[in-house]
C-alpha cells in the first residue's frame, strides 16, 4: 500500500463513527523480575514491580477506534466488581467516545485476564527475550447475559445506530452476545444502511448471518468452514476460494478477512481470493493485534475503502500494535511512521501546520518527549547536521521549523535564500535524525512553538536563554530550553562568501 493512499484513507476515518457492542474486559499485567527458583516449586520468584490495566477484548476494540481518529458509541456487560470500576475508569478516558452503556448483571464477573511476566536481570530492555510470560490467569462469566440486558443494549443501539457510519460486533464468547441479540443487531444496523463487521468466536457462523464481514483468525475460519487455509494461496487455485464464496452467499456475508498470524491476513470477497503478507519485523507482543486491525479495518471500510484496502490498512495497522506491549493502542502518526520505513521517501516527514498540530497532540497522549528547533539551514552544512543530530538525543521526536523563503529573505536580505524552501525542506528531512519539518512565514516560530509546545526547545549556544524565542513559553508548561555547543568555523554566511571569494 503506497504512502499517498494511506494518508488519504487516515484523513477520511477522521471523525467516523462506529458502534461497537460485545465482550469487555480488562488485561492486566504485572511485570517483575524473576531472579531465582521457587524452593516450594519449580517455578521462578517473581518480586512484582509494577502492574498495567488495559482495555481488552471489545474495549481494545472502542480504544483503537479512538486513537485512529474515529468517534466511538459502545454497549457491554459488566459485573458489580472492583474490576468493573477499572473498565469504566478507562473507557472513560478514552477521547472521542461519545456514550458508554456498560449494563451490570449481579452474580456475574466481569472478565479479568492476568498475565505475568518475568523480566531477566540485566536484560530489561531486550525484548521479546528480556520479558517473559510465565503464566495467564482468566477470572470470567460465560453464561448468557438476561433478557432484561438484551433488551437494555437493543435499546441503546436503536438509539445511537442512525449516528454512526458502521457496526462492529467483538465475540468473545463471554456471554455478552447471545444468538438472539446478535440478530437484532445485525438485522437493526442492515436496515439502516450501515455496514456490521464481526469477529466471530462461534463455529456456527450461522449466527452472523447478514454481517457485512466476518474476521476470524485461521483456526476458527478452519473449524466453522472445514477447510484448510495452511496453503491457501495453492488451495484457492484448486477452488477452495470458489467454495467458501458460496458458504458467504449463503449467509449473506459479503466478505471474510481471515488473520493469519505471522503469513498475514486473507481477504475472500465476491471477487476472490486475496492475501496480503505482513512485513518482516521483530514480533514483541500479539496481544489485541486482532482487536487492533478489526478496528482499523472497520474504520476503513465505513469510510467508503473497498474491502481490500481495508484488509491492507487493517494489515498495516496490526503490525505496528505487535511492537507494543499488551492490548495497546495504535495511532495515525505510527501508521505513517510504519509505511514510511516500508517506502522510504523524505517528503513523507514534511508536514503543514495543521498535521503538525495534531500529531503534536498524539505525542503528547502518547508521553513522547516532543524536541523543537529551527532555523534557516540555507546551504545545509555538517554544523546543522551535528546540531540536529544532538538535538535529537533530547526527546523522542525532532520536529524541525524551517523559514519559508520570504522569511528568510526578511531576515537574511536579498540574494537570500539560496536554495529554495521545498530543497532545503527535503534535505532536512532526509537526515536520520529528523522525525518531521514543517514550514513557517512568519519572522520567528513563536505561534509554531505554541501549536506545537515541545518538551524540548534547542538552539545553538551563539544565543543566550533569554534570546531564544518561547523560552519563556515553554517554562510556563514545564518544558525546557537546551543550548547546544555549536561546531566552530561552520556557518552558511561563511561558506556563501567564500564562495563568491572562489575565482571561477
Amino acid at each position: 500500500m503506497e504512502h499517498e493512499s494511506v494518508a488519504k484513507l487516515l484523513e477520511a476515518i477522521a471523525g467516523r463513527g462506529l458502534l461497537v457492542v460485545g465482550d469487555f474486559m480488562i488485561d492486566r499485567t504485572i511485570y517483575g523480575e524473576a531472579s531465582r527458583i521457587s524452593p516450594e516449586a519449580p517455578t521462578p520468584v517473581i518480586r512484582v514491580e509494577e502492574t498495567r490495566h488495559q482495555l481488552g477484548g471489545a474495549g481494545n476494540v472502542v480504544r483503537n477506534v479512538a486513537s485512529l481518529g474515529g468517534k466511538v458509541w459502545c454497549a457491554g456487560v459488566i459485573g458489580p466488581d472492583e474490576t468493573a470500576g477499572i473498565l469504566k475508569e478507562l473507557l472513560c478516558e478514552v477521547s472521542r467516545c461519545q456514550a458508554c452503556c456498560m449494563i451490570q448483571e449481579p452474580g456475574r464477573k466481569t472478565t479479568l485476564k492476568t498475565r505475568v511476566v518475568a523480566i531477566q536481570p540485566g536484560r530489561r530492555t531486550e525484548r521479546p527475550y528480556g520479558h517473559q510470560q510465565v503464566v495467564r490467569l482468566d477470572e470470567e462469566t460465560t453464561h448468557p447475559i438476561s433478557p432484561a440486558t438484551i433488551v437494555q443494549v437493543q435499546d441503546f443501539a436503536a438509539g445511537v445506530i442512525a449516528a454512526v457510519d458502521g457496526m462492529v460486533i467483538s465475540d468473545y464468547a463471554k456471554g455478552a452476545l447471545p444468538p438472539p441479540l446478535l440478530g437484532s443487531l445485525i438485522a437493526m444496523a442492515r436496515r439502516a444502511g450501515k455496514p456490521v463487521f464481526v469477529d466471530p468466536k462461534a463455529k456456527d457462523l450461522e449466527r452472523y448471518a447478514g454481517a457485512s464481514v466476518l474476521t476470524p483468525n485461521a483456526a476458527e475460519a478452519e473449524a466453522s468452514l472445514g477447510a484448510s487455509f495452511t496453503a491457501f494461496e495453492e488451495a484457492s487455485n484448486a477452488g477452495l476460494g470458489k467454495a467458501v464464496q458460496r458458504q458467504l452467499h449463503d449467509l449473506n456475508v459479503e466478505a471474510l478477512l481471515v488473520t493469519r498470524g505471522a503469513e498475514g491476513v486473507s481477504l475472500i470477497d465476491r471477487e476472490g481470493f486475496h492475501h496480503f503478507p505482513t512485513s518482516a519485523r521483530e514480533v514483541f507482543d500479539v496481544t489485541g493485534a486482532g482487536d487492533t486491525l478489526l478496528a482499523a479495518f472497520s474504520l476503513a471500510a465505513a469510510s467508503g475503502a473497498n474491502y481490500r484496502d481495508a484488509a491492507q490498512f487493517g494489515n498495516l495497522a496490526a503490525g505496528v500494535k505487535v511492537g507494543k506491549a499488551g492490548a495497546a493502542a495504535v495511532y495515525p502518526f505510527e501508521i505513517e511512521r510504519e509505511i514510511s520505513q516500508r517506502h522510504y521517501s523524505a517528503e513523507t516527514k514534511i508536514l503543514s501546520r495543521e498535521r503538525i498540530a495534531a500529531l503534536a497532540e498524539t505525542l503528547r497522549r502518547e508521553k513522547k518527549k516532543i524536541v523543537f528547533t529551527n532555523g534557516c539551514f540555507d546551504l545545509l552544512h555538517v554544523g546543522h547536521v551535528y546540531l540536529l543530530r544532538e538535538a535529537r538525543k533530547l526527546g523522542d521526536v525532532l520536529v524541525v521549523g524551517l523559514n519559508s523563503d520570504s522569511s528568510v529573505n526578511r531576515l537574511k536580505g536579498n540574494g537570500r535564500p539560496i536554495v529554495s524552501g521545498g530543497d532545503r525542506a527535503f534535505a532536512i528531512a532526509g537526515l536520520e535524525s529528523v522525525g518531521y519539518v514543517v514550514m513557517f512565514d512568519e519572522p520567528d516560530p513563536m505561534e509554531l512553538i505554541r501549536l506545537i509546545r515541545p518538551d524540548v526547545l534547542v538552539k545553538g549556544d551563539d544565543y543566550k536563554e533569554s534570546e531564544v524565542v518561547g523560552a519563556d513559553f515553554v517554562k510556563t508548561y514545564g518544558g525546557v530550553t537546551r543550548l547546544i555547543p555549536l561546531r566552530k568555523g561552520f556557518s552558511t554566511s561563511a561558506l556563501v562568501e567564500k564562495i563568491r571569494e572562489t575565482p571561477d
